[in-house]
């Protein structure tokens, strides 16, 4: 079960056999806004370049009220 712990909304969360699938969309915490954009997938498994031990980092800028916004998820 995947958590969005600040900045993210999850869309869907898939827990298989080898890997964990979490698709997820942008929101900025100060105003609320949830990106338009298409919702990003990520995979989590061992030695993965864009997760280490199911734990997800990145930062955008939100474009509706210019906060600089950190995403964290743990799955």
């Amino acid at each position: 079960m995947a958590v969005a712990i600040e900045g993210a909304v999850i869309v869907r969360d898939y827990e298989g056999a080898t890997t964990d699938h979490i698709v997820y969309k942008q929101r900025c915490d100060a105003c609320v806004y949830i990106t338009t954009k298409p919702p990003i997938v990520i995979f989590c498994m061992p030695g993965s370049t864009k997760m280490y031990g199911c734990y997800h980092t990145e930062r955008f800028v939100c474009p509706f009220c210019g906060n600089r916004q950190k995403v964290r998820l743990q799955g």
